[in-house]
């Protein structure tokens, strides 16, 4: 993962760089940015009581990838906050730096580059996850609580037939306690839980965290490379020393 996708707050004059949907190379960079000052904020600046930092924005930027050259498109909200900058001689200064606030991508970002044998259902579920973790991030924990329950699908834990009902915590219990699978999927379980309900206390740094939890679970379940190196390391094991140049 890009950790640079998790950035919810950026100045103007340094902007995150995000990846690209298309090539999935971290280079995204400015292609045209429009800021405007909303009606709201325009109408109050006349007032005897504003300040700068009552200024609200709205914005839309364009984004080209340097690598090809695909356009992603973002818009959102922004504000005005004070900085204070200490020269060389002790002097300080201060300024207002316009910070920006994304609320929604197009293309969406993909966050996690998933494997090959990744069930679409499942990648289907992680970018709509992607999609929401701006503007609702309770709701997009639920997303990829809702893409756990696809991969203990594809694990072999059977759906409960129509009519009937089987908690997704009660599905997880059908693995193996100890197993890496388990653990995984049982913190998506409380992570989505909680984004499900009213009044929801998630914030971005918990859903950045269901997303660093999805990212291992997916390479445990579905990564050609994870499954290579479990092979050579049962390989060696059977041969109780190094196994040369023995093809696998």
């Amino acid at each position: 993962m890009n950790n640079q996708n998790f950035t919810t707050v950026f100045s103007t004059e340094n902007l995150p760089e995000y990846t690209c949907p298309s090539c999935n190379k971290e280079s995204l960079k400015k292609d045209d940015l429009l800021v405007k000052a909303t009606a709201d904020s325009e109408r109050m600046r006349g007032q005897d009581w504003w300040e700068p930092e009552h200024e609200e924005y709205v914005f839309r930027l364009a984004l080209i990838c340097q690598n090809c050259n695909d356009l992603v498109f973002l818009h959102g909200d922004g504000f005005l906050e004070e900085e204070y900058e200490i020269d060389e001689n002790d002097g300080w200064s201060r300024r207002w730096v316009t910070y920006l606030r994304p609320k929604n991508f197009f293309p969406g970002l993909k966050f996690i580059a998933c494997p090959l044998a990744t069930p679409k259902e499942v990648q289907a579920h992680l970018e709509s996850a992607s999609a929401l973790y701006y503007a609702h991030p309770a709701a997009c924990c639920n997303s990829l609580r809702m893409a756990a329950e696809e991969i203990l699908t594809s694990l072999g834990v059977p759906e409960p037939q129509p009519g009937a009902f089987m908690s997704f915590g009660n599905r997880i219990k059908q693995l193996q306690e100890t197993s890496n699978e388990y653990n995984l999927l049982d913190a998506l379980r409380w992570l989505g839980n909680e984004g499900s309900h009213s009044g929801s206390s998630i914030t971005h740094k918990d859903a950045e965290h269901a997303f660093q939890v999805m990212c291992l679970l997916v390479e445990e379940c579905y990564s050609d490379r994870k499954k290579k190196i479990h092979e050579l390391a049962a390989a060696i094991r059977a041969h109780k020393g190094p196994i040369g140049g023995r093809s696998l």
